[in-house]
Formats: structure tokens, C-alpha cells, sequence
């Protein structure tokens, strides 16, 4: 019987090869094994998913079982990626009128977290022998910082915390400082360049990257978008596209890359809304692959028999005291300084305190420069994963008692309703809802009300309204509605949809007694457009010394465009107006005005 079994095997061996896993399909297959498993299992013992991806990359790596060798190189620039995707996203998400108001805020932020970390790491590093170029150099690795728990902390919904907006706002300051610290240094030590010509180099740097991002890119955006149309996946490739050449800029200008796809995501912020479809598959990408891998990959490079040396060990503690002790010490100053509460500064250090980015770059062109070796770069190593470990367990701990910051209730243009009946809005109306809603980053949500017993649109209107939308910027699908009448599916529409004003196509101004009649029950302010010319010659708000005026002003200003003028005059001197004139203007100036005075008009209805 022994035989035979052996017989059988050899011949069901011959028939059936197998090989030990390879090939780049088992390497993704480990690494998302690990950001799936990793998070859900570290969970079950109350610690955060991030300490996870960190121990699942150390436990497939070189160091540990080896499935992913020291000698790849795709999920390290997989990582690498992700990093900058992080930043991009980061910068997208920032809410800039909330950094705009609480500016001040943010310079002291910023001074605070870099200053007190490079002063203790550099005393550290001259108290160890290092020289004086090596001490300056390790300091400004600590300064910096990267915003590895932010999605963490928007998933609690405290992104809009003033303490989270300076955070991210420092973030751009801190590795700029650590990048411009380590272009001094780098010249310094194997170059003979001058301070004054390392200076201008910096300053020629951003100048060019800056002018890249925040006046190329954003022009470059708006007409890509509206070239694509409506092709989402094109949509979204254009985003990494933009990610990448910002990027791309920011590394040919001598300055990191995260540099440059953080001010990427700034130069895109106004032109990807947050509740765009875009933006939803920025965020999807990001938080189920590219930010998941990079921190996989950051687990890669830790090896546990090095940093178990009670030499390395030695050093990274008296890092970890420094770097960690000036970042303390700079998040407890922002309370008498700035007035943060105590869960604010503490998830203000959470956010300022993980090391990753420039850290890995500054040491490892600190070790090829001469300036490190490898006792120091494995101690930083340490310093980085306990980093990324406690900044997660107190993110975890202070976002549970922070305080939820007010509801956004929305600018008047954060969620613009666009409505029509049986006939599609004019290009000129469709401009007038999509100028209101970029002055508050928003979106324009079309929205097409069948009446009872009117026969549903036809498909072809559906996809040249679509098409009309989309090339104003944001990709929202319409959708058709069937109510009673027009007011009832405005007022209907606005409220499920949560929207902070409404703009009724011209074609149905005639449904304005109609609209008049249920203006009580509509949540948000109603604008009627009425024959709005692609290109007004002049905006004109007619006022009329009541408390609808500054509405009316906002209103204008919003479609006032570039090189546009507004003219207010007084409801007593319409003898001003030109039949050209786009007039702006509420309700109870219309009813005293002649017809032909408005017929290309906005006007307000509540």
C-alpha cells in the first residue's frame, strides 16, 4: 500500500507543479492582506489601526518574514506616493477661510512647534560631540513633522478645530524650515556655495514653485475640467496629475516633494469642492491605498535586532526626550498664548508630533553628506516609530474629549440648488449658480422638477444639462424629481438636500407667484434669474435701506467675476439703469420697478 501512495504522489506531483509564491501579484497580495487584517486586529485591543499597517509592514518585511525583500522598490515608491498623496489631500481639505481667520494663529503655531523642538535636538546633538553643522541639521529633522493622524482626527470630525487648522497650517512651515536648514547645511558641508547664493537659490525655489502652483496650475485646472466634461475617471486622474506635477516642480527647484503636493492641494482647494464627487474619490483613494501603504512601507524599514542595541537605544530616548519634549513644550504654550482648551492642545501636539517625511529625507541626506552614521540614522528610526505610535494613542485619547466644533451651517454658497422644469437653464443662469458657489468653494447641485402630470425629460436634456454643469467645475449628476408644483419641489429639494440657496432657471420666472406663495417654507434664500447674458456689461445692486441690502451686495459680488464692476445705487434712482445692466436685487424692488428695467436681472425672493 506504502508503494502505491508513493506512486500516486510522484505521478500527481508530475501532473501538478507548484511554485513558491513570487511576482509582483504576491507582493500586493501581502501588503493588502496587511492594511485590511493589520487595523482590524490591533482594534480588537483598543489600540488605533495605524499601529497596525506599522507592525503588519515590520512583520512582512526584510526583518521579518521576508515576503516583501529588502531589494523591491515598488511598494516603497507605492509609499512614497502615498506620502505625497497625504499632503495632497491635506491640502485640499484645509479649510482656507478658517486658516484665513485664525492666520495669526497659525504663525505662532508654526514658530512654536519648530523653534523649541530644533533648540533641544540641536543642544542634544552638540551635548553627544556631533559638530555644529551635524547638531543644526539633526535639530531641524526633529522640528518638523508629518500629518500621518489627521485623517484620523477629521474622521472625528474636528477638522475645522481652530488648533487643527493651525496644526495643518504648520505643517507646510515646519519641513520648509527643516528642507531650507538641510539646503544650508548640504551646501555648506560639500559644496562652496555661499550663504547669500544658498539663500537666493531658496527664495528663486519658491518663487518658482509658487507661481507653478497657485497661478499656472489652478488655470490649467479650470480648463482641463472643463475640457473632460463629464468623464469622472478622467476627472480623477487629472487630480493625480496635478499632484505629481506640483510634486515634480517642487523636487526640480531643490525643494521635497511634499512640499509641492501639499501646495498642489491648496492651488486645487477652491476648484475641488468638499462635497464633489471628486473630492469623495480623493478621499476613497487615499484612505483605502495610498495613505495605507505608505505607512506599511515606513514598517518595512524598521528592524527590531538593531534598534534591540542598548547603544541605539540610549540615543533614541534622548531624542525622544527632545523632540518630543519641544513639541510638548510648544503645544501647552498654545494655551495662554492662543486659548486652546486642554483636549485642543493636546491633539495639537498629537497632530505636530509624528515624524516621518522630512525626517526620513533630511537623515538619510545627512548620512550620504558624511554628517550621520548609521548609530544615529537607526535612533531615528526609533524616534519614528514611537512617533507614530504615541502621536495615535493620543490622538485617540484627547479627540474623544475634545469639543465637536459648531455645525457648518455653509456660506450662502457652499450648496447651490440649481432648478428647472421642462426646459434646461441658460448658460448665462447656470454661470450666475456657479459664480455664487465658487466664492464659497461649494457645489452646484442641478435639479430638474417634473410637475403633476408633466411627462418626464428627455434623456438627451439630462446630458447636455450635465455637460453644461460639469464644465463649470463640479461633477454632480442631476436629478429629476417629481413634485406637485415647482415651489414644492424647491422647497422639498432644498431641504433634503441641505442646500444653502436656490437659483430657478429664467425659463421658469413665470412660476414666480407660484414661488412668492411658498417663500415662507423654503429653509434658504430663492434667487430667480431672468435673461443673465453670458457676459453682463456691468452688475448693478439696486438697494432699498433695509435689512435684504448686504444680501444683495454679497450677491453681486459673488457674480462680479474677474474685471467685472458692481455699481449700488439706491431703488429711488433707477433712472441709472441701463438696459444692459445685470440688476441684483430683492423681491420688493422688483414689484416697483418697470419690466424692462429687469429683464436681465437676479433677484431675491427671500
Amino acid at each position: 500500500m506504502s508503494g502505491l501512495a508513493a506512486e500516486s504522489n510522484r505521478v500527481l506531483a508530475s501532473w501538478i507543479k507548484l511554485e513558491a509564491p513570487h511576482g509582483h501579484a504576491w507582493l500586493f497580495l501581502v501588503v493588502f492582506l496587511v492594511i485590511v487584517g493589520g487595523p482590524f486586529i490591533i482594534e480588537r485591543f483598543k489600540l488605533p489601526g495605524i499601529i497596525g499597517l506599522l507592525l503588519g509592514g515590520l512583520l512582512i518585511g526584510p526583518h521579518g518574514l521576508g515576503a516583501v525583500p529588502a531589494s523591491d522598490t515598488t511598494v516603497t515608491a507605492l509609499g512614497q506616493l502615498g506620502l505625497l498623496y497625504l499632503m495632497f489631500v491635506a491640502g485640499l481639505e484645509l479649510d482656507l477661510d478658517l486658516v484665513k481667520r485664525h492666520r495669526r494663529s497659525v504663525i505662532i503655531a508654526s514658530m512654536l512647534t519648530f523653534s523649541f523642538p530644533m533648540a533641544a535636538s540641536t543642544t542634544v546633538g552638540l551635548a553627544l560631540g556631533y559638530s555644529g553643522l551635524a547638531s543644526a541639521l539633526l535639530g531641524s529633522l526633529m522640528a518638523s513633522h508629518t500629518l500621518v493622524v489627521y485623517p484620523t482626527i477629521r474622521g472625528f470630525g474636528l477638522g475645522s478645530d481652530p488648533a487643527i487648522a493651525a496644526g495643518v497650517g504648520a505643517t507646510v512651515v515646519t519641513d520648509t524650515l527643516a528642507l531650507v536648514v538641510l539646503a544650508v547645511v548640504s551646501g555648506a558641508t560639500v559644496g562652496h556655495v555661499t550663504g547669500p547664493e544658498l539663500a537666493s537659490q531658496v527664495l528663486i525655489g519658491f518663487a518658482i514653485l509658487g507661481t507653478g502652483c497657485f497661478v499656472v496650475l489652478p488655470r490649467l485646472a479650470r480648463l482641463a475640467l472643463n475640457v473632460l466634461g463629464q468623464s469622472r475617471p478622467a476627472r480623477y486622474v487629472f487630480a493625480l496629475v496635478a499632484l505629481l506635477s506640483a510634486a515634480t516642480l517642487s523636487e526640480m527647484v531643490g525643494i521635497d516633494g511634499i512640499v509641492g503636493a501639499f501646495f498642489g492641494g491648496i492651488a486645487l482647494n477652491r476648484l475641488v469642492p468638499r462635497a464633489s464627487s471628486l473630492m469623495d474619490r480623493i478621499e476613497f483613494f487615499g484612505s483605502a491605498v495610498f495613505i495605507p501603504v505608505f505607512l506599511v512601507s515606513v514598517g518595512l524599514i524598521l528592524d527590531p535586532g538593531v534598534m534591540a542595541d542598548p547603544d541605539t537605544l540610549a540615543l533614541a530616548a534622548l531624542f525622544i526626550l527632545a523632540c518630543s519634549g519641544g513639541k510638548a513644550t510648544a503645544a501647552m504654550l498654545t494655551k495662554p498664548l492662543l486659548g486652546y482648551s486642554w483636549p485642543q492642545v493636546g491633539l495639537f501636539f498629537s497632530l505636530t508630533s509624528p515624524q516621518a517625511a522630512a525626517t526620513l529625507a533630511v537623515t538619510t541626506i545627512g548620512q550620504e553628506i558624511g554628517l550621520f552614521g548609521i548609530d544615529l540614522v537607526n535612533a531615528v528610526l526609533i524616534l519614528i516609530l514611537f512617533s507614530l505610535v504615541f502621536s495615535a494613542l493620543t490622538t485617540n485619547y484627547f479627540a474623544r474629549r475634545a469639543q465637536l466644533p459648531p455645525p457648518f451651517a455653509g456660506g450662502l454658497g457652499d450648496r447651490v440648488l440649481l432648478v428647472s422644469g421642462a426646459t434646461p437653464p441658460s448658460v448665462g443662469t447656470i454661470n450666475v449658480a456657479a459664480r455664487l458657489a465658487a466664492g464659497d468653494g461649494g457645489v452646484v447641485i442641478p435639479v430638474v422638477v417634473i410637475g403633476r402630470g408633466q411627462m418626464l425629460p428627455p434623456a438627451e436634456m439630462i446630458a447636455a444639462l450635465e455637460r453644461s454643469v460639469f464644465s463649470v467645475g463640479p461633477d454632480i449628476p442631476v436629478e429629476v424629481r417629481r413634485d406637485r408644483t415647482l415651489a414644492d419641489g424647491i422647497v422639498h429639494a432644498a431641504s433634503s438636500l441641505a442646500c444653502t440657496c436656490v437659483v430657478v432657471a429664467d425659463s421658469d420666472a413665470s412660476a414666480l407667484p407660484d414661488i412668492l406663495a411658498a417663500r415662507d417654507d423654503a429653509p434658504v434664500p430663492i434667487l430667480v434669474v431672468q435673461g443673465v447674458p453670458d457676459q453682463a456689461r456691468r452688475i448693478v445692486a439696486v438697494t432699498n435701506s433695509d435689512s435684504h441690502d448686504e444680501s444683495v451686495r454679497l450677491v453681486a459680488r459673488r457674480l462680479n467675476g474677474r474685471g467685472g464692476t458692481v455699481t449700488t445705487i439706491a431703488k429711488s434712482s433707477t433712472e441709472e439703469l441701463r438696459d444692459d445692466d445685470l440688476v441684483v436685487m430683492a423681491i420688493d424692488v422688483c414689484e416697483d420697478l418697470p419690466q424692462n428695467l429687469w429683464a436681465s436681472s437676479v433677484t431675491m425672493v427671500r
